[in-house]
């Protein structure tokens, strides 16, 4: 009797749900669970709103004023989405999330075209179970997007190098969009990939075989024309924001405070890739070391993934100015490299090496103490108001935000040991720890969209953001809003109330009177613990409270 026949339909299924299963989890759930977050979230879904409203898609603005933070098609996209689904923060992220999607699935599909059907399956489910790759698709900012188009752009390249010369119309074409999404680093990063590739391998010969002027005639198409515009439209403007203080200045550090050690992206991507990180180290010199692999093999392109890889740590490690999402590129390629090891080991029955074991829990341990640490904090701090951490003072909206995260911290901190104990039980057979690998990240971004998500929306972004709705009427009935000393300030205010023509955000004393001055019955909007200036052109009277926020409406002062 044929064996076949005798499988169930749960085997059966599985190779294909658990793809879905994994995408679904890992780029949609709870994608609307919690309010736009601040700073970048909420000004790139102002953007987006003031182009649908204002019916200019050509400069950017937030507020009254312009806004060359970065190029617009993210902005384009993020419009789309609210023209269909309306202002919401949905409509807002569903470009990243779709982009993590699309990424995964452009994975799976070179790997299938190279007959490496597994590698490709198990590539699918990695990368959207990464926690940093989960983090960055729920967020309506461009590190998702510019990943998408980087990967892309590698594909062409590899392609290109590789087998047909036309992948490198795919690499102009992944640069130039990448261009159009955060700057200049979209033709950066692969440009220079790729010319330290001919330079390791010698093969000079290889500048000689790029169509370089289909290639840069289809990057020029991409990029040029809303350059040209907004520098007609702006001119030293926006020379002065977008090329000097948005690109220079950035990768300098200057101005931005996003500085952090040059190690920073090894323990970003060590728990950003968890658990799958372990993986990284050895399979990553294993193809690396394959760069003098003849073109035609497969050892090259692997060793091109490898070195992408590489250029795009190195290059964030080395810029002044750091933020996690920044190496988000570097994991497609890291995930597929991680299937093939994991691929590997699946067909040689082999087991963990010791080192990768150990790499594993360490790193579960460490983040189990860590959100322990927080728990027990948040525990004791309860119901207090101020407190003492190694005899200095906790301010009191860390003390109040660590006391309510608290269940979360503690289910956090007990998942990731039960994930050490139970890939350390099954760390001998391949096809178990590759299953518990994937059931852990499954309840990971069950726990942080059922909980975590919710919880923290609920106690920070939700009132304010309540306050910030029930202002639309009078907004509407064309009074004004000062939002006033708000530090680190919150562009999702704007987002939520609109009519960025009558919302201010004056941040001292003086602006304040100022912005009074020239209103008639205004509204201004600030944290309880803030006291307005008394001698205000007009009598506050606090109309209504949410959580550390207040509403004072303007009266006109007795004479």
């Amino acid at each position: 009797m044929d064996t076949r026949s005798r499988k169930s339909p749960l085997v059966a299924v599985l190779p294909v749900a658990l793809p879905v299963i994994a995408l679904g989890m890992g780029c949609f759930f709870g994608l609307s669970a919690v309010g736009l977050f601040d700073l970048d979230e909420g000004l790139y879904a102002t953007a987006a709103r003031q182009m649908v409203e204002s019916g200019d898609w050509l400069v950017p603005r937030v507020g009254t004023g312009v806004f060359f933070d970065k190029p617009p098609l993210t902005y384009w996209l993020q419009a789309l989405c609210m023209g269909a689904l309306g202002f919401t923060p949905l409509a807002a992220r569903l470009p990243s999330a779709v982009a993590a999607v699309l990424t995964a699935l452009v994975l799976w599909q070179w790997a299938k075209r190279r007959e490496l059907e597994r590698v490709g399956w198990l590539a699918l489910i990695i990368y959207p179970l990464c926690p940093l790759t989960m983090g960055l698709a729920r967020q309506a900012i461009m590190d998702s997007l510019l990943t998408l188009w980087f990967t892309l752009a590698i594909i062409g390249w590899i392609e290109g190098y590789t087998s047909n010369r036309r992948g490198y119309l795919l690499m102009a074409a992944g640069a130039g969009l990448a261009t159009m999404t955060k700057g200049l680093i979209g033709l950066l990063l692969p440009a220079a990939t790729l010319m330290l590739w001919i330079l390791l391998r010698r093969d000079w010969a290889e500048l000689k075989r790029i169509p370089w002027l289909p290639v840069l005639g289809v990057y020029l198409l991409i990029v040029l024309p809303w350059h040209l515009a907004v520098w007609r439209t702006a001119g030293d403007l926006f020379v002065q924001e977008y090329i000097i203080r948005h690109h220079v200045n950035r990768f300098l550090g200057k101005e931005f405070g996003h500085t952090a050690p040059f190690w920073f992206y090894l323990p970003v991507l060590l728990v950003g890739m968890y658990p799958w990180s372990a993986f990284v180290p050895v399979v990553g010199w294993q193809v690396l070391s394959g760069w003098r692999c003849e073109k035609q093999k497969l050892c090259c392109a692997w060793a091109m993934w490898a070195l992408w890889a590489a250029v795009v740590l190195l290059f964030f490690s080395a810029s002044k100015s750091k933020l996690p999402g920044y190496i988000l590129p570097a994991v497609p390629a890291l995930a597929l490299l991680v299937a093939l090891r994991l691929h590997s080991l699946w067909r040689t029955h082999g087991s963990l090496r010791p080192g990768e074991a150990a790499l594993m829990g360490f790193t579960g341990l460490a983040l189990s103490a860590l959100f322990a640490l927080v728990g027990v904090l948040g525990w004791q701090w309860q119901g207090q108001y101020h407190a003492m951490l190694m005899g200095k003072s906790v301010p009191p909206e860390v003390v109040q935000a660590i006391s309510h995260i608290m269940p979360f911290a503690l289910m956090l901190a007990g998942l990731f040991l039960l994930s050490v104990i139970v890939l350390f039980a099954r760390w001998s057979s391949t096809p178990r720890v590759t299953g518990a690998a994937m059931l852990f990240g499954l309840l990971f971004i069950f726990l942080v969209g059922h909980d975590g998500l919710p919880r923290w929306n609920a106690y920070d972004i939700e009132p304010l953001h309540r306050l910030g709705r029930s202002l639309v009427p009078v907004l509407e009935q064309g009074k004004s809003v000062a939002i006033y000393a708000f530090e680190p300030s919150r562009p999702s205010l704007r987002f939520i109330m609109g009519h960025p023509q009558q919302v201010s955000e004056p941040g001292t004393p003086e602006a304040l009177r100022r912005v009074m001055q020239n209103t008639s019955g205004g509204y201004i909007l600030t944290e309880q613990r803030h006291s307005l200036p008394v001698d205000l052109p007009c009598r506050p009277v606090r109309e209504r409270e949410d959580g550390r926020w207040v509403i004072y409406r303007c009266e006109p002062s007795e004479r």
